[in-house]
């Protein structure tokens, strides 16, 4: 009994050691960052607070990683955007799409009922099918049957002859 008390003491100060270090730990890292700010070279200070962020003045770094370079990230507001899909950057800079409309290829298209973009962009309906609610062929009746094929003639037969 008294080991089985020993073991529980143990593990309940293990517990709060662990906690007091990582406690302690936070605030280490906390005083390291900023006496690393305040300590530092007047010229690294100087370097590091004219370094650019973003891209603006820099468009060219939204067209890296593709090749042959495309037109679909923009530099809007500093930042590289898909203009191709972003709802408020459809085509160029600031140009939104109106509520319900969503950006494909770089034109707000309404996908509820768009033929071309039904549903999402770049889905299709088939020819002859319109597109309702995002779906194509919604409420439209199906193909109509076709007519029943005449019957054949019989063969003829012993008991009756050939016409």
């Amino acid at each position: 009994m008294k080991q089985l008390n020993d073991v529980v003491l143990l593990i309940l100060l293990l517990i709060s050691l662990s906690q007091i270090t990582i406690f302690r730990a936070k605030s280490i890292s906390q005083v390291v960052r900023q006496n690393a700010i305040a300590e530092s070279s007047p010229s690294l200070k100087k370097l590091v607070s004219q370094r650019q962020t973003g891209c603006r003045g820099r468009p060219w770094i939204c067209r890296q990683g593709y090749y042959p370079p495309t037109v679909r990230k923009l530099c809007c507001r500093n930042r590289c955007i898909d203009v191709f899909s972003d709802v408020s950057n459809c085509g160029f800079c600031g140009s939104r799409c109106r509520f319900g409309r969503q950006c494909c290829r770089g034109q707000c298209v309404n996908l509820n009922i768009s033929r071309f973009n039904c549903g999402k962009c770049f889905n299709r309906c088939p020819l002859l099918s319109r597109c309702v609610y995002g779906m194509c062929g919604y409420g439209q009746p199906g193909p109509r049957p076709r007519p029943p094929k005449p019957p054949r003639p019989c063969p003829p037969t012993e008991d009756r002859p050939a016409k």
